[in-house]
């Protein structure tokens, strides 16, 4: 549980310090006076990772040098951005190893951005599975880490005039025990998420939401694959096939939500695969995460709310924003510590 947050420099927060023992905190307010920056500094301190920007320097207030974030829960989590970077604490002490950070604060976040699971990009999928799936498993952190470093080393002899085929083939040998250890534990993952949005499906009286891994290799016979895509390797200079390029689709009982889904129905699809993703976190690790939900009363109706309002009873912790209070259902609001943000605007 989180009992204390302090902000420095973070977005439009010159300072901000935050003191709760409640397990429910409800942040109030107008469009763009920081209630997400709050939910963005958590998740940093959990994820190393911004849900909003993949340049972290935007974070740090204008005309000021550096940001800090700091979350007080069984340990206290600290992350300093600067121009230069970003230096991260446990307990006043340095962590050098940012694998040696992530993870430790176990958090689930919704937000409207959730919604590029369907709208956006292969990448965006790729990010969320590489993600949540470092997060609970080192292995895999360090799997990926060393797939991507031979990766950029095959790319970089593609690109040579004369190109070393001997060399090549080496180097997409060592890469091969890599790519079926990301395959087999991405696989694991989808399969886990699977189980629980079936019931998640039945429980929100919505389509059957079904996850499916679209691999670019037969992961049966990964080295001739890699041959027969060589011819196109050497055209564009660059490697066709793995699990950089590999990416998950979306069913809504059998058909492709990019295609076919409106928009709340995107949005409660991507509801429900965090939802799922809570079960399968709470499976791994024998304890609830704590529940970050930026806006998710908004666009939903009674019966889904009511069914959010259970999932939030039942979590250890969870921080919610939103314009109006009236929103939230009266028996959130009266077990919650409700605060109300006035900035004048966000940065």
């Amino acid at each position: 549980m989180i009992k204390e947050i302090h902000l420095k420099n973070f977005r439009l927060f010159k300072e901000y310090n935050l003191q709760t023992k409640n397990s429910l905190v409800i942040l109030s307010g107008r469009n763009a006076t920081g209630k997400t920056s709050i939910l963005e500094a958590i998740y940093l301190c959990a994820t190393s990772k911004s849900h909003r920007t993949t340049s972290l320097d935007s974070i740090i207030k204008n005309n000021e040098e550096y940001a800090v974030c700091e979350i007080h829960s069984d340990k206290v989590y600290r992350m300093v951005i600067s121009k230069l970077g970003k230096k991260v604490f446990i307990n006043q002490k340095e962590i050098t190893k940012m694998s040696e950070f992530i993870g430790k604060l176990n958090v689930v976040l919704f937000s409207p951005y959730d919604l590029n699971l369907i709208q956006g990009s292969k990448g965006d999928k790729r990010r969320f599975l590489d993600l949540e799936i470092s997060l609970m498993d080192k292995k895999y952190l360090m799997a990926s880490s060393a797939y991507k470093r031979l990766l950029r080393e095959r790319n970089e002899t593609l690109k040579n005039k004369m190109i070393d085929t001997t060399y090549l083939s080496v180097i997409t040998n060592e890469m091969i025990p890599y790519i079926e250890s990301i395959y087999k534990k991405r696989i694991e993952f989808i399969s886990r998420l699977n189980e629980e949005l079936k019931k998640i499906s039945k429980e929100l009286d919505i389509e059957t939401v079904e996850l499916i891994y679209n691999s670019t290799y037969d992961i049966q016979h990964l080295s001739r694959s890699f041959e027969e895509k060589q011819r196109t390797d050497f055209m564009t200079k660059v490697t066709n096939i793995g699990p950089h390029r590999d990416d998950f689709s979306i069913l809504m009982n059998g058909l492709n939500a990019e295609n076919y889904a409106s928009e709340g129905q995107a949005r409660t699809i991507c509801l429900a695969i965090k939802l799922a993703l809570k079960e399968y976190i709470c499976q791994i690790r024998n304890q609830e995460p704590i529940l970050l939900l930026d806006d998710v009363f908004a666009a939903l109706d009674k019966k889904r709310i009511s069914y959010i309002t259970k999932y939030v009873i039942q979590s250890q912790q969870t921080f919610i924003t939103t314009t109006s209070v009236l929103e939230i259902p009266d028996e959130l609001i009266k077990n919650a510590l409700v605060l109300r943000i006035e900035n004048k605007k966000e940065i």
